[in-house]
């Protein structure tokens, strides 16, 4: 991975909170549409069903993206409890509690309060009173050990500094047997040098991506059981800054990745 352009891993959480809310999107849209003058269209979230996406408010689908379809693969039983790291304005977390009812609960956690906003504007609308939003840190999660069932995230650990923390707190959460289901960016190789000293390619899920192998031997060190990690050549558009040449060196090695694990039965 590699060296991260900030002096300390609050000033890379301030620089990607400040990024998103002045960009007035929340991490998903930054990391998979890629290139900032790129439209898309009203609706257009590639990565769902469309029968997923019936009903929803079509400014949060407007606003939404992603590395790939966490749910399409957590296979939520009613009555779980499931928690989304990184939940931005919801989506994966509105989504999720409609599959856990009867019984269940859906938590979403982010440090960007103006998603936090808009994701609970979304959970009133649609009259779900079982997704529950929490501001906070995915290294440090508000919630109590061993209380959830699956953990899901879409397109966001590969922005965190501290990965390792990051999934053993995911650990720590999940009770014995839980899921860990993810969808995140991966890097095969280190990136160009000029990229390894831009930030906005940290914030756009390109500098801050490890490998595929990075992620077993985390998962696996962390002490996750049954790891699979599936890769799928990444089909939207690049960053603006990222030049010809650093696009031709990076193609076919900045991925998306369904990453799947369990934590041990006691």
């Amino acid at each position: 991975m590699a060296d991260m352009p900030f002096t300390s891993e609050e000033a890379l959480r301030s620089f990607i909170q400040r990024y998103y809310q002045e960009n007035g999107v929340s991490s998903a849209v930054a990391c998979c549409s890629g290139d900032e003058s790129q439209e898309r269209a009203p609706g257009q979230c590639t990565c769902y069903a469309p029968e997923q996406l019936k009903s929803l408010p079509a400014e949060l689908l407007a606003g939404a993206c992603c590395c790939g379809n966490p749910l399409k693969y957590a296979q939520l039983k009613p009555g779980e409890i499931v928690l989304d790291l990184g939940c931005g304005t919801g989506l994966d977390v509105l989504l999720a509690a409609r599959q856990v009812q009867p019984g269940g609960v859906a938590y979403g956690v982010d440090m960007n309060e103006v998603a936090l906003g808009r994701a609970e504007q979304y959970r009133r609308q649609l009259g779900l009173e079982n997704a529950r939003f929490l501001h906070g840190i995915i290294e440090a999660v508000p919630l109590p050990s061993e209380s959830i069932d699956v953990i899901i995230s879409n397109c966001v650990i590969n922005l965190a500094p501290d990965k390792e923390r990051v999934l053993r707190e995911a650990y720590r959460l999940l009770k014995p047997g839980g899921r860990l289901v993810l969808a995140d960016t991966v890097l095969e190789g280190e990136p160009p040098a000029r990229l390894q000293r831009e930030p906005r390619a940290w914030a756009t899920c390109l500098t801050g991506a490890i490998s595929a192998a990075a992620y077993r031997e985390l998962l696996a060190a962390v002490g996750f059981q049954e790891v699979v990690v599936e890769l799928a050549s990444r089909d939207w558009g690049w960053p603006p800054f990222v030049n010809q040449e650093e696009r031709h060196r990076l193609e076919g090695r900045w991925l998306s990745a369904s990453i799947r694990a369990h934590k041990p039965s006691a």
